[in-house]
């Protein structure tokens, strides 16, 4: 159909909506091919705000007095230069977008009496791209969307897949009641190492050093969204069998749910079914298990309370239990009592990385772990062997190294090569700069010294413990990754990267 005849079916149009009544007998009207190239006014809505709205369609018009039905045909483009809603809670801005009506069929009812938005309905597949997409929480980047459209235009529903450039691909259902509501369910599925690079490329609070290489994590999110009200939403995160690392740290075998709210002035968070094979920093811990709630300001997110239910990992034979009680992650520093049971000392000097130590026994005791913005640091933690006791045998030459070569060493040295000990004492104390002191009492015998008498011994050693695991690391007793990592920090600070 040629241009000049469009302002002849406008009047025809508008003249049939007006005087329907008196075409009683009905009529119809067929017009196989339209073209319009139209450049459309800024549309205010809200906090949103359209400009730059071009509209290049291609149509085939189907008309009686019933109904005006409009399919859009190849060629068929609506375009905006950027669509921004402006919003301290949640703003964001849409540049170049662009949608694809070809197969999208338009019908106005007219038959009703309602108002023109709620008599018109469209219906078909679509596609949308955009060109970047701005938000706080995302990294700028273009976006697809490939679905249906079906409804009324006053409550309009998409339902199709969305994808980002680098990589994430969701699964959503979007529903827009103009001026009233806009509310989305999303759902997406990420996959072992692709997965993680593609939530690392899309989410600006994604971790750098956070790297995953096997396992599923499985998200579905609800959002609304209504004028006047803060954003609320519902969150699921179920995760399958995931190992990553974390900086220098590997985490294999993570399970679990997370159950996320957030909806007028607060945020709450549930942690359910947490297991972890194992966490490893150059001393493994785990299984690890751990139950908690969490709530938290919508100001602040975090700056909550952390309720533990739960909180225990197996460790060296033994048990780390963190006593269940209240954190408030708002008042530094947060309080965290760590329960030690029967931890094997065989396993724990095989940890050490020093040849030649051995022993025998079960030690417990608490650790009073206080963490700030500073670090982590422990005063006056109490480790104590269980009665009966045990054998410690530590080689001459690594406890000169330790206590040095002096005479009034050389009784302490001669005792421990064969030390059978009913007590064992220590006190534990770390400082946020990673140097742990450890004051030991010992009280035993060694048969082969002295004829057995009794003997005390008043022990006090330092270890810097980030070179202990920087060491542990370089060992190969975490992962390659982490070996790698480590080598590659040390290298850029002009250490030398040897365990």
């Amino acid at each position: 159909m040629s241009w000049k005849r469009w302002p002849s079916l406008a009047v025809l149009m508008v003249f049939a909506l007006a005087v329907q009544p008196v075409f009683a007998a009905g009529w119809s009207l067929m017009l196989q091919q339209g073209r319009v190239g139209l450049a459309l006014p800024d549309i205010h809505a809200g906090d949103w705000t359209v400009t730059g709205v071009r509209a290049d369609v291609v149509t085939r018009v189907e008309a009686d007095s019933h109904s005006v039905t409009i399919r859009f045909r190849p060629g068929s483009r609506l375009r905006a230069a950027r669509i921004v809603r402006e919003s301290a809670d949640t703003p964001a801005q849409l540049d170049d977008i662009r949608i694809d009506l070809r197969g999208v069929t338009l019908t106005v009812n007219l038959g009703d009496h309602g108002p023109l938005i709620g008599r018109s309905s469209v219906a078909g597949q679509v596609a949308i791209e955009i060109g970047a997409l701005n938000h706080p929480r995302i990294k700028p980047q273009g976006w697809r969307f490939e679905g249906k459209v079906n409804g009324p235009l006053s409550d309009l529903e998409f339902a199709g897949q969305l994808r980002s450039d680098s990589g994430l691909v969701a699964d959503v259902i979007l529903k827009n009641v103009p001026g009233e509501l806009l509310a989305a369910h999303v759902t997406t599925v990420i996959d072992g190492e692709q997965g993680g690079k593609a939530l690392a490329g899309t989410f600006t609070d994604w971790p750098d050093l956070l790297e995953l290489s096997m396992g599923t994590l499985r998200a579905e999110a609800d959002f609304r969204m209504e004028p006047d009200t803060p954003l609320a939403f519902d969150g699921r995160l179920t995760v399958d069998g995931v190992d990553g690392v974390m900086d220098r740290t590997a985490v294999s075998d993570l399970n679990g749910r997370l159950l996320i709210s957030l909806e007028q002035d607060s945020l709450s968070a549930r942690f359910r079914e947490v297991k972890i094979g194992q966490i490893n920093s150059g001393v493994g811990i785990g299984p690890v298990r751990f139950l908690a709630d969490y709530e938290a300001p919508r100001s602040d997110f975090l700056a909550g309370v952390l309720d533990i239910q739960q909180a225990t990992a197996d460790f060296l034979g033994g048990r780390l239990r963190v006593a269940p009680g209240a954190i408030d992650l708002s008042r530094e520093p947060w309080q965290l009592p760590v329960d030690v049971h029967d931890v094997a000392l065989a396993r724990l000097l095989q940890v050490y990385p020093a040849e030649g130590l051995e022993g025998t026994g079960v030690l417990s005791g608490r650790i009073p772990v206080q963490v700030s913005d500073a670090g982590v640091e422990v005063e006056r933690g109490k480790i104590s062997a269980i009665a009966p006791g045990g054998l410690l045998k530590l080689p001459a030459h690594r406890l000169r190294a330790m206590l040095g070569s002096h005479q009034t060493m050389d009784l302490v040295v001669e005792a421990l090569q064969n030390f059978h000990y009913s007590v064992l004492d220590s006190t534990i104390d770390y400082d946020e700069k990673g140097k742990l002191v450890l004051d030991v009492r010992l009280e035993g015998e060694n048969p082969e010294v002295r004829g057995g008498q009794p003997v005390v011994l008043n022990i006090s050693l330092e270890e810097d413990i980030p070179a202990l695991l920087t060491s542990l690391q370089l060992s190969g007793r975490v992962n390659e990754a982490v070996t790698e990592r480590v080598r590659e920090r040390l290298q850029r600070s002009g250490e030398e990267a040897v365990p």
